[in-house]
């Protein structure tokens, strides 16, 4: 199981930059800068943590049922 983040970390990759003179938000050379963000890396680590609190909220209903159940056999 992976460990919880220890910290955040801002990352230092440069923007994806694009020339389109047309785009509203183009500089004076008529660059553009877009996020450096992967939207496929985002999905994958999005599923990855929806997987594990999963795995975890089963494990513990099972720690509750098998509570329930020795409290049940010493009753």
């Amino acid at each position: 199981m992976p460990t919880p983040a220890a910290r955040v970390v801002e990352d230092d990759a440069p923007f994806r930059s694009e020339l389109n003179p047309s785009h509203p938000h183009a500089d004076a050379s008529g660059r553009v800068d877009h996020p450096n963000v992967h939207p496929i890396a985002e999905m994958v680590d999005m599923i990855a943590a929806s997987r594990a609190y999963e795995a975890n909220v089963s494990a513990m209903d099972t720690a509750k049922a098998m509570a329930a159940a020795a409290l049940r056999i010493l009753a």
